[in-house]
């Protein structure tokens, strides 16, 4: 049987280097992606095998030149997990440039890799989009304040994905786009503050990647299948 293709966004540590080991570990042909600037960031990301593709969500064109990098080939699953830290400081702390930069990492480049991804997404049989979201973009479960940037821009990765849903239905599309909640787990973007537990996670969420189909298109679920409400 013919390998299937990932491609993890974000992959050097954290979530998105436990994801691509679990995929390796279940013979996938993994790519993942780390920011020029990571280059020389000390990471056994190159020890896993994956192919590494240079990419930041900052600069358009390392997305697109990634793109044309990863060539012909069909990509079954583009899972978007590069994030920053929430800044869990009161509103009137929330300045315009962290707004500003929250939302263009969080939200406008994951819709940047989707949107130059797709032509190799489109190749597969069954493609999907997995975005690493939070429930702190949940605007109807939203029970306490602070991350005002973080939230929003999490928000706003969540609305991108139903909005892209329903107007690839409508494009009859085959890509199947899901937002996923992994927990609050002990990362460096924590600062290994997490009190849910990486390795259960990260089992539940193979489950939950594994599982979706088209008829979960433009849901939000947490990493044991849980659905989470906008």
């Amino acid at each position: 049987m013919t390998s299937k293709n990932v491609l993890i966004i974000g992959a050097n540590r954290g979530i998105g280097l436990n994801l691509l080991k679990a995929f390796l570990a279940r013979s996938w042909n993994a790519t993942a992606s780390i920011r020029p600037q990571s280059r020389d960031d000390p990471s056994i990301l190159k020890e896993t095998g994956a192919k590494i593709l240079e990419i930041d969500y900052l600069v358009e064109e390392t997305i697109q030149n990634a793109a044309q990098a990863y060539g012909d080939n069909p990509l079954d699953i583009l899972i978007n997990v590069g994030s920053l830290p929430p800044h869990p400081k009161p509103w009137s702390e929330q300045s315009s440039e962290l707004m500003v930069e929250r939302f263009r990492v969080m939200a406008v480049g994951p819709f940047l890799a989707i949107k130059h991804f797709l032509p190799s997404l489109e190749k597969a049989t069954e493609p999907k989009v997995i975005n690493n979201s939070s429930s702190f973009g949940s605007i109807s479960t939203n029970s306490f304040c602070t991350c005002m940037a973080y939230r929003t821009a999490k928000a706003a990765l969540n609305q991108e994905s139903v909005t892209l849903a329903r107007e690839w239905k409508k494009e009859g599309r085959k890509t199947t786009i899901v937002c996923f909640e992994p927990g609050f787990l002990s990362t460096r973007l924590t600062n290994w503050d997490g009190e849910d537990d990486m390795e259960t996670s990260i089992a539940g969420l193979m489950k939950v990647i594994e599982s979706v189909t088209s008829q979960d298109s433009g849901g939000f679920m947490k990493w044991d299948g849980t659905k989470i409400p906008y």
